[in-house]
């Protein structure tokens, strides 16, 4: 399997997104095309800047030189972006 399907929820403009991720890219760059898709699909409500990423249920930080793969992120998992 090389993609990973994730929620992902957005505080500042109440929102919720689930995506397909791929597993082979760094975090940095995923966190880069999600902000940006984010930001055009929410009409430009969302900044474009600097977020940081963590997984719900256990408060983990996603860096941004950690592979998807090697991040522990699983199937399912729910990310906050704030």
């Amino acid at each position: 399997m090389n993609k990973l399907l994730v929620s992902i929820e957005v505080p500042s403009i109440e929102q919720k997104y689930d995506l397909f991720i791929p597993i082979n890219k760094k975090m940095g760059t995923i966190k880069k095309y999600i902000i940006k898709g984010i930001h055009e699909l929410s009409g430009e409500i969302l900044k474009e800047k600097e977020y940081s990423f963590f997984d719900i249920d256990t408060g983990v930080k996603y860096g941004n030189n950690v592979y998807v793969k090697d991040s522990g992120i699983k199937n399912g998992a729910r990310i906050i972006m704030v």
